[in-house]
């Protein structure tokens, strides 16, 4: 007899296809039931291994033994000259046929469920916006430091701001805001607790030890619903393979979350545009120190990044991130009236070409095409293209919807084009997009007020203040928007939360001239006067001439300015309602090229008259 006919005779192929039929239909059993338990990935994969290597010794026992009328024997005592028992063969044909049957049920029912119309999805009213899954969520922890140097404190947080700037990158992945995440620094409290906190459903912990000779990096991300590791690495090696482990760290992380990614996207991602480990981490200490600044209002923490990112491009002078960051730092520098500008006693011609030569190696060396537009962007704002920046910047955050900084940028070009109602409308969504993040919401409460929403800004400046209350540039817009509303009393409680906070002195003045003038104190806002101008130059005086409608003095403050070619630090102005640029010719020309029209400049409610 051939092999295939005793096969057949044994009822093997008939064991073999209902066998397979069977493991198929409790595959998609279990899969239905493991996901909707939370059981963990592995437990399925175990599951669907399980059935594959019982086909083997189904198949095995079907060829070795026969269920008999007088139980289940060995084949060999079987009288071969009879046919193996007709009822199995039946029996097993029975089974074949009700497990095709449930089989073609499945894809059925399979099938019209993913056509019943549910609920719509809610529309968000702006361009590009990608609709994001809480399971595709994560926190990115401060990784602690474990060094016996404490002074490593830096490179532990400048590797955790790096990886989350990275992870920040894929559009499909919501991150937590990096204010948020390091709210939580050295806190004891659970990871299911911070996580419900953030809102995210994972969590990424790591610790950092950093000797002379060896750095050893653990991490592992947990889903913070039962707190399963999904993933854990230590890393044992040489400090110069930093920029290899956090590399590795950012693929094993989206592989994890198995995030949809392209090579060359995720080639971006983790791309941080040197191959120097020691540029990439002097990079690392002043991303460490510009948090710092954002933290704690104390700009000097700027000038100290500053230097470590110069640094990094005199280590690798191809360096575009470092580039990009420096260029920030000039552009705020040469920004009129802006806290934390003009730190430096330099000529502000030169502090321009700072800016330009850096932003343009910037713009030469990235490897992100998305960040082009980003950055070329930020170069036409300082040469007063706003049409040209606006265009950039709505390509860009379409790609790169949740990049805070870049919502900022793009509303400041709003601002200035006099587009008010758009500024408001894209900041909130900004904020919204990046929740935990108390910049957004701290620039949302100075658009308010600068839009003329003074309600709106003094409602958002109370809620905004209950979950930062100690936030210095918080606390500083929340006075403006109380001041503006009339809200007096409001306004005053908080000054001595501002003046024990690390603002610039001179910010602390400003305040201090606010509340005087809106309580009718001349006497105070006299002295307060008085020691601006003979301890500050024209940027900070062009306010406090306002406040204290002094306005004949003010067109002699600017025009050496506007003579000096420093249009942009005067087109900064144009964000302020009460700025009147008419008088400065360079600026109406920029203004009359972009076809932009300024409303008449308005009057400071609460001004005093000196």
């Amino acid at each position: 007899m051939g092999i295939f006919a005793e096969l057949k005779r044994r009822n093997v192929v008939r064991v073999g296809a209902a066998y397979v039929v069977i493991a198929w239909l409790l595959a998609q059993v279990a899969e239905f039931a493991f996901e909707n338990f939370g059981a963990p990935e592995w437990v399925l994969k175990t599951f669907v291994v399980v059935l594959l290597l019982g086909l083997p010794l189904a198949l095995f026992f079907a060829w070795a033994f026969e269920l008999t009328p007088e139980g289940l024997k060995l084949e060999k005592e079987v009288d071969r000259t009879q046919s193996i028992t007709p009822q199995t063969g039946r029996k097993l044909d029975r089974v074949i046929i009700v497990g095709l049957v449930a089989a073609l049920a499945y894809f059925v029912w399979d099938g019209r469920s993913g056509d019943i119309p549910g609920e719509e999805p809610a529309v968000v009213a702006h361009d590009a916006v990608p609709t994001y899954s809480i399971e595709r969520s994560i926190a990115v922890l401060p990784f602690v430091n474990m060094s016996s140097d404490e002074e490593q404190e830096w490179f532990a947080d400048g590797l955790t701001e790096e990886l989350l700037n990275s992870l920040a990158r894929m559009p499909e992945l919501l991150v937590a805001a990096r204010t948020s995440s390091f709210a939580y620094k050295g806190s004891s409290e659970s990871i299911t607790a911070i996580a419900d906190a953030l809102g995210v459903a994972h969590v990424l912990e790591g610790s950092v030890r950093r000797g002379k000779d060896r750095l050893r990096i653990t991490a592992q991300l947990i889903r913070a619903s039962d707190g399963f590791h999904l993933w854990s690495e230590t890393y044992d090696r040489s400090p110069d393979d930093v920029i290899a482990i956090q590399e590795d760290l950012a693929v094993e992380i989206a592989g994890a979350l198995e995030i949809a990614m392209d090579p060359e996207a995720l080639a971006t991602m983790v791309s941080v545009g040197t191959a120097s480990v020691p540029a990439y981490e002097a990079y690392l200490e002043g991303l460490a120190f510009d948090a710092q600044a954002s933290q704690t209002g104390d700009q000097s923490f700027n000038l100290r990044a500053k230097e470590a990112y110069e640094q990094a491009v005199a280590i690798d002078p191809d360096f575009s991130s470092a580039h990009a960051a420096l260029a920030w730092f000039w552009s705020s520098e040469i920004t009129f009236n802006n806290i934390g500008s003009q730190q430096l006693d330099m000529n502000p011609q030169e502090e321009l070409r700072a800016y330009k030569r850096h932003i343009a190696k910037a713009i030469s060396t990235v490897k992100d095409e998305v960040r082009v537009d980003q950055l070329r962007a930020w170069e036409a704002i300082v040469d007063l293209r706003f049409n040209d920046a606006h265009e950039l910047l709505v390509r860009y955050l379409a790609a790169r919807p949740n990049d805070a900084e870049a919502s900022q940028s793009y509303v400041n070009v709003l601002m200035r084009q006099g587009r008010w109602s758009e500024a408001i409308e894209h900041m909130g969504h900004s904020a919204e997009l990046n929740a935990d993040d108390p910049q957004p919401l701290n620039w949302l409460i100075a658009v308010h007020v600068f839009a003329g929403e003074y309600g709106g800004a003094a409602d958002l400046a109370r809620t905004t203040l209950r979950r930062y209350p100690d936030n210095a540039l918080v606390l500083y817009q929340a006075h403006r928007a109380y001041i503006w509303n009339g809200e007096y009393e409001a306004a005053e409680e908080l000054i001595p939360r501002i003046a024990a906070s690390q603002l610039p002195p001179v910010n602390l003045l400003y305040v201090e001239l606010r509340q005087a003038c809106a309580a009718g104190d001349n006497e105070t806002a006299r002295r307060i006067m008085a020691t601006l101008e003979a301890e500050h130059d024209s940027d900070v005086l062009w306010i406090p001439y306002h406040l204290t409608r002094q306005l004949e003095k003010i067109e002699g403050l600017l025009m050496p300015i506007h003579d000096s070619g420093q249009l942009f630090a005067l087109s900064a102005l144009l964000n302020y309602p009460y700025f009147d640029p008419n008088p400065y010719p360079g600026l109406m020309k920029v203004l009359k090229r972009e076809g932009i029209e300024r409303p008449d400049p308005i009057e400071i409610p609460f001004a005093c008259s000196l």
